[in-house]
């Protein structure tokens, strides 16, 4: 739990392989966000950037994308695009499933996707299957109409030079719609469901 992991994890011993990512996943997702939370971040970003394995790295940004503060979250999206900060491997990885892998995390990302296309789409051209993930993560898990209108109008007139691309995008709108579509099915029951539980 949260709570058994007050220390600083600079301040913990050695910690086993298959429990870094339970440890490193928990201490940076607490909220709301202190300041021990951003030194458990600060660790691990330099963490990130000492670090020789490439499975460490991945255990650690992955991690790293769960503060809830969008500051940070948009510092580390703007990381992804400094090769001596963040492994060109790693960066639509981080973009697309480390960053986005929260509500916040997706809507600072979807942002730095629109402000950044031109220049993410340069230097990652030949990372096809990496754009596709990249695409895939950051845009199927929304579930708003409003935000739906607004992917569509952006890539309106991207389609043609997506490339392999086009097909993660295309999937990404159904994943929304199906999305949207759910909750408009559920809401009732699922708002009922609340108000139980808060006893309102």
């Amino acid at each position: 739990t949260q709570a058994s992991f007050k220390r600083p994890i600079r301040q913990l011993q050695e910690i086993k392989a298959e429990l870094k990512s339970t440890i490193f996943n928990t201490v940076i997702s607490v909220s709301p966000v202190t300041s021990e939370v951003k030194e458990n971040w600060e660790f691990l970003w330099d963490k990130y950037l000492t670090s020789q394995q490439a499975t460490e790295k991945d255990v650690i940004y992955y991690a790293l994308g769960l503060i809830d503060e969008d500051a940070t979250l948009k510092t580390f999206a703007g990381y992804c695009l400094d090769p001596s900060k963040v492994r060109p491997a790693d960066a639509l990885y981080i973009l697309g499933r480390s960053i986005a892998q929260t509500r916040r995390g997706r809507v600072v990302s979807w942002q730095f996707m629109q402000d950044n296309w031109a220049r993410l789409t340069e230097e990652f051209t030949d990372s096809l299957f990496a754009v596709d993930a990249y695409i895939s993560g950051v845009l199927e898990d929304f579930s708003d109409q409003a935000t739906l209108t607004e992917i569509e109008t952006f890539f309106s007139d991207k389609l043609e030079t997506l490339g392999s691309g086009r097909a993660a995008y295309e999937g990404a709108l159904q994943s929304i719609k199906g999305n949207i579509a759910w909750l408009k099915k559920h809401k009732e029951s699922i708002e009922g469901y609340v108000e139980d539980k808060l006893g309102k």
